[in-house]
């Protein structure tokens, strides 16, 4: 009889669709299962669940409301036959209830040999007693890979000698993962980790890129190729940060090319937009503080387009701060400019970011190395002085480069309603 591991964690996400390696019913019940290989075990799996918030109905404790639900896990051979079943209950604060996108992640372990199996969940509604169920299959292995499943996810960490995991993160090949059936991420929270095995059972020399793909696949995003040196065996993990890509979903695919063959393997993920993260501050009351629960790599993404706001004296600090001190640094660069102290919320730093998401989705330039739309000359015009009234167009004729030229009347953020300014931009 097999055991199952699992963990649990917490996600406030958009939402989430089935990839290669998941399925999901038309309720939004989401699962995983990506295979990794030991010799003493043969085929082992780490698999995720996600389990959406809207399924759940409120339930009333005594004077306490919350959310409640039970999740099943059957593995099952090709003839049927169960090999293990476990089961356990989840509560959920009541406030969650109501966040747009918010679900939970059950994560899972289990081992097989050779062969076919089926994972099969089934999530009840301790209050409806509504039931979802999601299957996937899974193949064990019969002779050893060379490369293991892809697996990706939004954040990544070593675990060190001393870390300790957290809320829905799992322990793999001396990292942290954060457990989820297909990340999603956000112009905030832009960076995508993989997380690969490698068996090459002897010490070889491999080339490894990566790829970042349309889901029709249309190549948006390569990385440089890097040749690494693997033992017996060995983990490929690494990050990208992909901030100014537009909402959409997308493949990455990691390929190896070792001396004698070479192997690809793939998995998706979503970006997502501004409009997810408004929804999950708005729901949560966090409109007025969205730096507290952000990571270091978050502030500086959010940073870095200020730099069309700044005043001399603003310029410099930020780099050598803390990550206390950089959260403190926006919060105060943004109370200083709120038009309206003492209310929810800054309007001015909402229009702002909308304009960053917007010149992100329409101004973005390059291919493979693409430049983040509000970095661009068009971006930068929009994001300052708003929408163009007229726009004159040339396009590109023999050697003369193509180019734009805007007319603006417009409010963006740095224009006044009584100006006219002129600015052009070369298109892509």
């Amino acid at each position: 009889m097999m055991k199952l591991g699992r963990w649990l964690g917490v996600v406030l996400a958009g939402a989430l669709a089935g990839t290669a390696s998941a399925q999901s019913d038309p309720g939004g019940l989401a699962i995983a299962a990506k295979r990794f290989y030991r010799a003493e075990v043969g085929t082992t799996v780490e698999a995720f669940c996600r389990v959406p918030f809207n399924l759940l109905e409120r339930v009333q404790g005594g004077s306490e409301a919350f959310g409640a639900y039970r999740v099943t896990i059957v593995v099952s051979d090709s003839t049927g036959l169960g090999l293990t079943e476990q089961t356990w209950a989840q509560r959920v604060p009541a406030q969650m209830l109501t966040v747009p996108g918010a679900s939970s992640v059950e994560q899972f372990r289990f081992a097989v040999p050779a062969g076919r199996y089926s994972v099969n969940v089934a999530v009840t509604d301790s209050a409806s007693g509504r039931v979802l169920r999601s299957s996937v299959a899974v193949q064990g292995y019969a002779t050893p890979p060379l490369v293991s499943d892809l697996l990706l996810t939004s954040a990544l960490r070593p675990a060190g000698d001393s870390a300790v995991a957290g809320g829905g993160e799992f322990a793999r090949g001396g990292f942290l993962i954060t457990a989820q059936p297909e990340p999603v991420l956000t112009p905030t929270q832009s960076r995508l980790f993989y997380y690969a095995e490698l068996y090459p059972g002897q010490v070889v020399e491999a080339t490894m890129l990566a790829r970042v793909r349309t889901r029709d696949g249309r190549q948006v995003i390569a990385t440089a190729p890097e040749t690494v040196t693997i033992g017996a065996a060995g983990v490929a993990a690494s990050g990208l940060d992909l901030v100014g890509l537009p909402p959409g979903d997308y493949k990455l695919e990691l390929e190896l090319q070792f001396p004698d063959s070479s192997v690809t393997r793939s998995a998706t993920f979503v970006m997502a937009g501004f409009e997810t993260e408004a929804a999950i501050a708005s729901a949560v009351g966090q409109s007025r503080d969205v730096f507290g629960q952000l990571t270091e790599a978050q502030l500086d993404t959010l940073y870095r387009p200020l730099i069309y706001l700044m005043e001399m004296g603003e310029r410099g600090i930020y780099e050598g701060l803390s990550v206390e001190g950089k959260r403190n640094y926006l919060r105060q660069f943004w109370d200083r400019r709120d038009p309206s102290p003492g209310t929810p919320g800054n309007e001015l730093q909402d229009q702002f970011y909308r304009l960053i998401a917007r010149a992100n989705r329409d101004y973005r330039e390059g291919g493979a190395g693409q430049i983040p739309g509000w970095r661009t000359d068009r971006g930068r015009i929009f994001v300052k002085y708003g929408e163009p009234d007229e726009v004159l167009r040339r396009p590109q004729s023999g050697s003369t480069r193509p180019y734009e030229v805007w007319k603006l009347r417009g409010a963006g953020i740095g224009s006044s309603s009584s100006t006219t300014r002129q600015g052009s931009a070369t298109t892509r």
